[in-house]
């Protein structure tokens, strides 16, 4: 099955996330901010990165910017994965930077596996639009 990366400050986020992946098959990794996410995504090139957008020292959507201007990165799938508001300016991020989804947080079981399943089918495509 496929790897996915998990980027959330918040550690019962994260151990929901990994355990509920576990269960369905897939291997995954952690990080508790942006910036050991970053180190990770290069070493491991995961199938997809599940993101908070809300953590601090580098929230989800400098993170994402950040993975997307790395030639060795810019191509890996990402999904949110937020409890904050999905917004016109959320939604026009999500093209521009090549976002697969958006998944609540929180969500049902079966309801987060449903989205990360379609997420690992979607690909990447960047707009090229200038960022918001």
């Amino acid at each position: 099955m496929a790897e996915i990366l998990i980027v959330d400050d918040d550690p019962h986020a994260r151990l929901l996330v990994t355990t509920l992946l576990r269960h369905a098959g897939h291997g995954s990794l952690e990080a508790a901010d942006g910036v050991a996410a970053l180190r990770l995504a290069a070493e491991h090139r995961p199938d997809l990165i599940v993101v908070d957008l809300s953590m601090p020292t580098m929230n989800g959507a400098e993170f994402i910017r950040k993975l997307r201007a790395d030639p060795s990165t810019r191509d890996l799938r990402v999904a949110l994965y937020s409890a904050t508001a999905m917004d016109a300016a959320t939604r026009d991020f999500m093209e521009i930077y090549g976002v697969v989804a958006s998944l609540p947080k929180p969500s049902e079981p079966h309801e987060l596996l449903a989205a990360v399943e379609a997420a690992l089918q979607r690909q990447s495509r960047i707009s090229g639009r200038s960022s918001p």
